[in-house]
């Protein structure tokens, strides 16, 4: 895919925790693109290796860079924290997982061209043909899907009063939009998946991870309910 002629002043966030393991694919597919005008990954008090494989990265590419929060902070905060290392000229911002398998330039072009040509105020990635489960997942709960493109001064306003909302972030997001009444694309990302928490962290792990990110998407969801009515 070619790059659109608008495309330029785009900033890419990771956010990580505990991501030592499957984040180098993430990194292997953004590396290579010349176009972000900054990538950063931010560490967010991670226990493994993930700040290293992140420096490695950084170390090698120029528009990478590493934030390190001391603490887990959540998800949330560490978005805000990835937004506000930017430079100042980036008018975009791109959110990722730090788990993707199978990410390609074209995908990111997909999901920036909608704002770049002003169709939308954010569009949102669904995963298609490729894990089952994740696919299921995303297609019966595309608004907690953490793949987005918004502008950057959205982004900045969005976050900052969701910044301890943990796992609840998209929710969070999407209710934002709703109540700015901004217009939202979702945009399929063929071949697109992530491993599944009791994959990366073992079943008992795994499944308390799950819990507590259910726990604060609904936590969010209410609040923000709260604040609509």
């Amino acid at each position: 895919m070619k790059k659109p002629e608008l495309m330029e002043n785009i900033g890419i966030v990771v956010p990580a925790w505990n991501e030592g393991r499957d984040i180098n694919l993430v990194l292997d597919a953004l590396g290579p693109i010349e176009w972000p005008k900054q990538v950063v990954i931010v560490d967010d008090g991670s226990t493994d290796n993930t700040l290293e494989v992140a420096q490695q990265y950084a170390a090698k590419f120029p528009a990478m860079m590493v934030i390190s929060l001391l603490q887990n902070q959540g998800k949330a905060s560490a978005m805000l924290a990835g937004i506000q290392a930017l430079p100042s000229d980036v008018d975009t911002v791109v959110f990722l997982d730090a788990d993707l398998s199978g990410l390609t330039e074209d995908h990111l072009q997909l999901l920036i061209e909608p704002i770049e040509t002003n169709q939308c105020e954010m569009s949102v990635a669904i995963f298609k043909d490729g894990y089952w489960r994740t696919d299921l997942s995303q297609r019966f709960a595309p608004n907690l899907n953490g793949q987005r493109c918004l502008p950057r001064y959205a982004a900045e306003r969005a976050l900052k009063p969701l910044a301890n909302s943990g796992y609840g972030v998209e929710i969070g997001l999407t209710l934002y939009a709703r109540r700015e009444n901004w217009r939202i694309q979702y945009i399929d990302w063929t071949g697109m998946t992530h491993d599944i928490k009791e994959h990366k962290l073992g079943q008992m792990e795994g499944y308390r991870v799950r819990v507590l990110m259910y726990r604060q998407i609904l936590a969010t969801w209410i609040r923000e309910w709260k604040r609509d009515n």
